[in-house]
């Protein structure tokens, strides 16, 4: 069967669950605890179309059947997070961004959904939030690299040639493997003269290739 029709067949699934248990409850008598068992079905199968839409793409509708997962209170948290990541995905800053924020609220040591946070406010536009909070993680985590090359990749890409030339030197230094030392070193110097001997020659011999062709 091709992935493509995966989806609505997974739709129609819930469809025929939330059918059955609407005759089981019409039915009269319900065996104890039925009602429970049902609605953790049909949570189930809303998790399963989230996660069919998330494959492939559909980042709103996924969101969607996160939300509805979350009425089961054992995939509560899991359809939640999946719910915010979805929105982010999607780039529905707005909407993805309280999500994280409770999220951290409830596991404050947790430092990937602080990053995400960070990065979710740049997206949004509120850059100087970002900034201070990629500056605390690093302090609190001055070996992270993941968190150094977002701080310098962001600074880079709002044009604050200065402080990416500070901060591309300590990645230099820490992490002189990163891809970002010389795939950032020619923009950086076109913001800031003199940034970097290394990055200055990879400019020059970019500069002057198509006149040596001629």
């Amino acid at each position: 069967m091709s992935r493509r029709f995966f989806v609505p067949i997974a739709v129609s699934l819930v469809a025929a669950g939330v059918l059955l248990s609407s005759c089981a409850a019409s039915g009269g008598l319900l065996v104890p605890g039925q009602n429970k068992i049902i609605l953790k079905n049909l949570a189930t199968e809303y998790y399963n179309v989230a996660e069919a839409y998330l494959g492939v793409k559909n980042y709103t509708k996924a969101a969607e059947y996160y939300k509805l997962a979350m009425r089961d209170e054992n995939l509560y948290y899991q359809a939640y997070y999946k719910m915010g990541r979805a929105y982010a995905l999607a780039k529905d800053w707005n909407n993805a961004l309280p999500i994280y924020q409770d999220l951290l609220a409830r596991d404050p040591d947790n430092g990937e959904l602080a990053s995400s946070i960070a990065y979710i406010n740049a997206m949004r536009g509120d850059v100087d939030e970002a900034f201070s909070q990629y500056r605390a993680l690093i302090e609190k985590n001055p070996n992270d690299q993941a968190l150094l090359e977002n701080y310098l990749s962001l600074l880079v890409d709002t044009g604050r040639g200065e402080l990416a030339e500070e901060q591309y030197f300590i990645l230099k230094e820490k992490f002189p493997d990163s891809k970002l030392v010389s795939s950032l070193a020619t923009r950086i110097a076109e913001m800031v003269d003199n940034a970097d001997p290394d990055a200055a020659k990879i400019k020059t011999a970019e500069t002057d290739a198509p006149a040596a062709k001629k």
